[in-house]
């Protein structure tokens, strides 16, 4: 068990790396694969600080559904995404570019972008 844990566990950072990293040249993702991209990367959250504002985030968004990740904008080169963890009643906002590179994972307090308003 604990080797298959393991397993997962480099699975999952080897993965991180292409979530979090720059994906130009690649064409432009659907609205719906920034909701997956912004859900799977709040797993890699929980596992390492991957130099967000929110740091390393509890591990209780590993359990975060899809169905608890919303678009919110889609404007310019960027989408919007807003995920809710209903067991720690945390609210995060990820900026995920067009190109699928997440740009910014922020708490509402903190989150301002470029399209003009605080949510």
């Amino acid at each position: 068990m604990k080797m298959l844990l393991k397993l997962i566990l480099i699975a999952t950072i080897s993965i991180s790396g292409s979530v979090f990293a720059h994906t130009g040249g690649h064409g432009q993702v659907s609205a719906d694969k920034a909701v997956t991209i912004a859900q799977t990367s709040a797993k890699m959250l929980t596992f390492k600080d991957h130099g967000m504002a929110v740091g390393k985030i509890d591990k209780s968004w590993n359990k975060v559904t899809k169905e608890n990740f919303t678009l919110l904008e889609q404007s310019g080169d960027v989408y919007i995404i807003k995920g809710v963890n209903t067991e720690s009643h945390q609210t995060l906002y990820f900026t995920i570019s067009k190109q699928g590179q997440v740009m910014e994972v922020a708490e509402p307090a903190n989150f301002k972008s470029d399209h003009g308003h605080a949510h």
